[in-house]
C-alpha cells in the first residue's frame, strides 16, 4: 500500500492505493529472456542462457519468492526439497514416457491459478533402478 503520493514512470500512484507486481510477465519479459514464453530450464545451467541469474529476490529478471522484507520464509526449505526430491528420483528411477510419445509432443501448456501448473497431467512410467531390497525399510 502506498504510505503517500508519488509518481513512478509518469504514473501517478494515490496515497493508498494497493500496488501488484505481475511476476509472471516480469520473468516473461522478452527483453531479458530469448522465446520467454518457451519452457527450457537449461537457461539456468551452465553454459545457459543466464546462469547466474539470482532467484533469491536481488535480481529482477525472476523472482519466484518475491524480494525484500517480504520474501518467501519458506525459500531456503524449497529450494532444498526442490534438489532433494529431484536428486532422489532421478537416482531411484529411469524414466519413461507412454508409447507413442516423444518429448517435443508433450503438451507444455499452463493452468493459471494460485500456481502456475501444467494444462494436461505429465504421463510417464517409472522404473525402479536399484534391487528390490534397497526399498525395504530396514528393521534396525
Amino acid at each position: 500500500m502506498a504510505a503517500e503520493s508519488c509518481e513512478i514512470n509518469g504514473y501517478h500512484i494515490p496515497k493508498g492505493s494497493t500496488l501488484l507486481v505481475n511476476v509472471w510477465a516480469i520473468a516473461r519479459d522478452p527483453a531479458e529472456w530469448a522465446d520467454p514464453l518457451e519452457f527450457r530450464p537449461e537457461r539456468f545451467l551452465p553454459g545457459g542462457e543466464k546462469p547466474n541469474v539470482d532467484i533469491k529476490g536481488n535480481d529482477f529478471e525472476v523472482i519466484p519468492f518475491g524480494a525484500g522484507r517480504r520474501i518467501c520464509a519458506g525459500m531456503s526449505l524449497g529450494l532444498r526439497m526442490v534438489h532433494l526430491m529431484t536428486a532422489t528420483l532421478v537416482h531411484a528411477f529411469d524414466w519413461a514416457l507412454p508409447d507413442g510419445l516423444t518429448a517435443e509432443k508433450l503438451n507444455m501448456d499452463e493452468a493459471y491459478g494460485l500456481t502456475i501448473q501444467r494444462a494436461a497431467p505429465l504421463m510417464v512410467h517409472p522404473r525402479t533402478r536399484l534391487a528390490s531390497q534397497a526399498y525395504k525399510a530396514s528393521s534396525s
